[in-house]
Formats: C-alpha cells, sequence, structure tokens
C-alpha cells in the first residue's frame, strides 16, 4: 500500500472528522504509528524502516488512535458530570501484532 493510499484510508476510517486533516498531519501520525509498531515487533532492534505488509492496517489504526487522542494525551479514561469515556490505548492495538521471536547468528 502507498503513503497516499494509507492517508486516503486513514481519512476514510475517520470519516467526517478526515475531511479537514491535512497530508502531513496524516503521514506525520502514520509515521509515528509505523515506529511504535517496529519498536514493539522488534524490541531489539532491526534494519526495517517499515512494518511488513500484513499490519498496514494496525498501523493506520494506530494512527487513528494517536491523532483522536490529541487534546487529552496520557488519559485513558475521563469522567465530568456523569458522562463517562474511556478511549482506545495503544496497547490494545499493540497486542494484536506479535513480537518478532528468532534465532541471533
Amino acid at each position: 500500500m502507498t503513503l497516499e493510499e494509507r492517508i486516503e484510508q486513514m481519512k476514510i476510517m475517520l470519516g467526517d472528522d478526515g475531511v479537514d486533516i491535512d497530508e502531513n498531519t496524516c503521514q506525520t501520525y502514520l509515521d509515528l504509528a509505523n515506529q511504535k509498531i517496529l519498536n514493539h515487533r522488534y524490541p531489539y532492534g532491526t534494519k526495517l524502516v517499515e512494518v511488513e505488509p500484513q499490519f498496514e492496517y494496525q498501523m493506520i489504526e494506530l494512527a487513528i488512535v494517536l491523532f483522536n487522542k490529541r487534546g487529552v494525551e496520557g488519559q485513558e479514561y475521563h469522567n465530568e458530570n456523569g458522562v463517562h469515556r474511556r478511549y482506545r490505548t495503544e496497547a490494545q492495538v499493540l497486542a494484536s501484532i506479535p513480537k518478532f521471536a528468532g534465532i541471533p547468528l
């Protein structure tokens, strides 16, 4: 999937919220999500610079989680005047991505 296709998918998944988001912002969140997934999947480092194709939708999903938490960074739960909000966490998205296990050569 190309970067343009990822940005388009991100905007579609954001729905009406994605209409006003510019491509540079999308790209920044996608880059951040990409790096977080690589760090999760390969905790001891890797030469890869992009996630494997089978994890591209998790990367988009993680970028959306990060984007939606703007202004409420650090909160997983919010309660105000009887309104309760629970946010999806990075850990929940990353839990669906297995860590790479291998034998060092």
